[in-house]
């Protein structure tokens, strides 16, 4: 019998070509959608998976004085977590990480230079983590001194081979040699811990770091806890571990301190706070694509129901004929479920087929590495996906046509019911409700991040090219007398060296309110800049006035506020406080000017109080570059002469600010493109399933089309009737999907401290849009019926 329904399948594939090639087609690409972006959560879910144990993160945070706000960080002072080992025998290990971006690296005897990321760790952090080795012995690999361990990909970069161990490396900024004691395996792209040269911690010491500080947030702190530890009563206990050991510097400043535990799974989903190590994504994404995907698989079933049911009376003399043959129920039910299963089949080999063929453009578009072959969840995926889009597809058609009564049938009395009627426009007005609601939701991501890009953000990011300083040592002197040289080419106007430039950022730091040792703390983000700084980005000074180096006590005693630092130091209004006394660090000065708020991180964060100092010698991270007007191929290629005549032992790179600020909002722009091509899916899978519903009401009509023609109706009057079917359902699934749409879009609005208001048009939009579909679909049965000779 399986063999027969077998072919008794597909010989109904091959009679009804037209029914089977659309089914198969929207199954195939809901399959594809399905199962890409069950791969994607896949990951996003699994991230530091790798790792085994019960670890956590050290998390840090302080509260303002004056009730001035609470903030997070993702890393803590160096000290902390060796205090919480001694006073807590509950901890197993604690490894602490320092991260130095973009050190200049050097091969011993070469003059071949590359900057890299590196990381210092403490010696146990290959018993914390799971950094497979290749070479070296990962227990003593960092336990002493200028040793370090390399990843592959490094070890085959420098040196052509993967045993390197005994070979050095060289930072020659900081004249350190370093021994290489390790390789290990390169790690994989879902791990925030993306490391691929780690020296020992004590290193830190050579290089002059104060590692017994509490205040110093920018070591990255993990422990583990021992079996049968309950990690939220451990959290309590250390909460204001730093009471213990700094009251007097917590009440003098008024900075309360108080620590947290973020678990290694939920660190990528579940953490924003400041110095993570890399930009994390959000669960809320994650999950709403799974959501995405579980509907565009519902539609492509109910593409399957709906023809399914509607081709009842092609097949009911045959279901007819079973039952008086003796077929069971059950078995027709088997025989119809066996045909929904094979008809998924073949559209996961298409999907499978599919995703071979897009992954490596998958993979660059969502800078991953998903993988097929090697993953067993994508073959769980598969058989999931297939069983349940049989299920989903095939329970209601087999039910449904496995209920005929043989003698109705037999007899020719047998017709489509008005509740399967009811039932097949519920699936459409289904599937386009979804599909309106995509459309809007890519409409309103789309003006959004078209808002965030237009604002006005205070300052000119336009032609200004930024050349990194590593903050190497002499940058300030070396990148000063650079600067002054690319004012001589012509295609430099004006030039700056700042700690930070817009799009990164800026370090907090604390200022007094006067000059006296009982002055009040306050805290806020603080910029190093040049005299010229003001005047290459643009800035608004509303009252006041400019560094100016016919000042010269504006090196050491002059500040500039935003208007948001003047608020957060209980002024009113600029006038007020130009001229008050502050103290930033070692200095006393005054306010000589207030700029007008602007955004120098992205228009995702709101605007936060800073104070404007002149640089000092180690805050000199960038000098900015306003390129006059012309050729900026042949402006840059100056440049780089200029630089590698001035500086021949530093490596030139440049970017243009415009498009670094832009890149902050990757995130926004990767989620609508995601949201506009399952949209697309979307309406295309429904439009499939309109088409073929288009020609099944062709089909059963054309006797009353060809009535109604005899009768002088003419063709358009025919192809309008045969549409407004469907426009109807298009306008009840658009009156449904836009309360829906405009409630989830503007909680994911809410998210933006700077938004877009929904603007009704955009539902009026998406439902044109819809309608149009729609109708475009329809119309070539329609017209081919209306003009058929009756």
């Amino acid at each position: 019998m399986i063999k027969h329904y077998l072919f008794t399948a597909l010989r109904s594939f091959r009679k009804n070509k037209a029914y089977s090639f659309l089914t198969i087609v929207g199954l195939t690409l809901g399959v594809f959608c399905a199962l890409v972006i069950l791969l994607f959560v896949h990951d996003e879910l699994t991230y530091d998976s790798m790792h085994q144990g019960s670890i956590f993160r050290l998390d840090a945070a302080y509260h303002l004085p004056n009730d001035g706000g609470f903030e997070q960080y993702a890393a803590s002072g160096p000290v902390v977590g060796e205090m919480i080992a001694k006073d807590f025998p509950e901890v197993d290990q604690v490894v602490r990480f320092r991260k130095i971006e973009n050190a200049i690296v050097e091969k011993p005897g070469t003059t071949d230079r590359e900057y890299e990321t590196i990381v210092a760790a403490d010696s146990n952090v290959f018993r914390v983590f799971n950094f497979p080795f290749l070479d070296g012995d990962p227990e003593t690999a960092l336990l002493e001194p200028m040793s370090l361990v390399i990843s592959r990909s490094l070890a085959e970069k420098y040196f052509k081979r993967t045993d390197v161990v005994g070979e050095s490396l060289k930072l020659p900024d900081d004249t350190i040699l370093f021994k290489i004691t390790g390789v290990m395996e390169n790690l994989p792209p879902n791990t925030h811990l993306r490391f691929n040269m780690i020296f020992s911690f004590e290193t830190l010491k050579r290089m002059h770091y104060h590692l017994d500080s509490w205040w110093n947030y920018s070591f990255h702190t993990y422990l583990t806890l021992k079996p049968g530890i309950n990690s939220k009563a451990f959290e309590e206990k250390i909460k204001f571990i730093s009471r213990k050991y700094i009251p007097d510097q917590e009440d003098y400043s008024g900075y309360k301190q108080e620590y947290s535990l973020t678990p290694l799974s939920s660190i990528h989903l579940y953490s924003n706070l400041r110095t993570e190590l890399e930009t994390n994504s959000k669960a809320s994404y994650v999950y709403t694509f799974l959501v995405i995907g579980i509907f565009i698989l519902l539609i492509a079933c109910v593409n399957y129901m709906n023809l399914a049911t509607a081709k009842a009376a092609m097949r009911a003399k045959e279901i007819g004929l079973r039952k008086v043959a003796g077929a069971f129920r059950t078995q027709l039910v088997g025989q119809f479920l066996g045909e929904s299963f094979l008809m998924t089949l073949l559209a996961v080999l298409g999907s499978m087929g599919l995703i071979f063929i897009t992954l490596p453009a998958i993979n660059s578009f969502l800078e991953r590495e998903l993988t097929l072959v090697s993953n067993p969840a994508f073959w769980v995926a598969i058989a999931l996906v297939t069983l349940t889009a049989s299920i989903l597809a095939g329970a209601y058609p087999s039910l449904f046509l496995s209920a005929f009564r043989p003698v109705e049938v037999l007899k020719g009395n047998f017709r489509t019911s008005s509740k399967g009627n009811l039932l097949r426009k519920s699936l459409v007005v289904f599937q386009f409700a979804i599909s309106i609601f995509l459309i809007s939701g890519t409409l309103i991501v789309y003006n959004q991040l078209t808002y965030l890009r237009e604002i006005h953000l205070g300052f000119d990011k336009e032609r200004t090219l930024v050349l990194p300083t590593r903050s190497a040592p002499n940058a300030e002197k070396d990148f000063k007398l650079l600067k002054e040289e690319l004012k001589k080419t012509g295609s430099v106007l004006s030039a700056t060296l700042s700690s930070r430039v817009p799009g990164k950022e800026m370090g907090n730091n604390v200022v007094r309110l006067g000059w006296s040792e009982d002055a009040k703390w306050s805290d806020m983000r603080f910029l190093g800049v040049d005299h010229d700084f003001v005047e290459v980005y643009d800035l608004d000074v509303i009252e006041g006035r400019d560094f100016d180096e016919s000042y010269p006590s504006d090196e050491h005693g002059a500040f500039m506020l935003n208007e948001s630092g003047m608020r957060r130091l209980g002024w009113n209004n600029p006038k007020e406080a130009v001229g008050q006394k502050l103290r930033w660090q070692d200095r006393n000065g005054f306010v000589i000017g207030v700029v007008k708020d602007f955004h120098f991180m992205s228009a995702n964060v709101a605007i936060e109080p800073f104070i404007m100092v002149m640089n000092k010698p180690w805050s000199v991270g960038y000098l900015s570059l306003k390129m006059a007007p012309g050729k900026l191929d042949q402006s840059i290629h100056q440049i780089r002469n200029v630089f590698e005549t001035t500086l021949p032992d530093k490596i030139f790179e440049y970017s243009f600010l415009d498009e670094d600020f832009d890149k902050q909002y990757k995130s926004e722009e990767r989620f609508m493109s995601i949201f506009t091509f399952f949209a697309c899916v979307a309406v295309a899978i429904a439009c499939l399933g309109l088409y073929g519903l288009a020609m099944f009401i062709a089909e059963i009509r054309f006797k009353e089309i060809g009535i109604r023609k005899v009768l002088g109706a003419t063709s358009s009057a025919i192809a309008v009737l045969m549409s407004g079917d469907f426009i109807k359902l298009v306008a009840l699934a658009f009156l449904i999907a836009t309360p829906l749409a405009f409630w989830a879009m503007n909680q994911w609005l809410g998210t933006f401290p700077y938004r877009e208001k929904i603007s009704l048009t955009i539902f009026l939009i998406s439902g044109l849009m819809a309608i149009t579909i729609a109708v475009l679909t329809v119309a070539s049965q329609s017209v081919k019926a209306a003009k058929a000779n009756p």
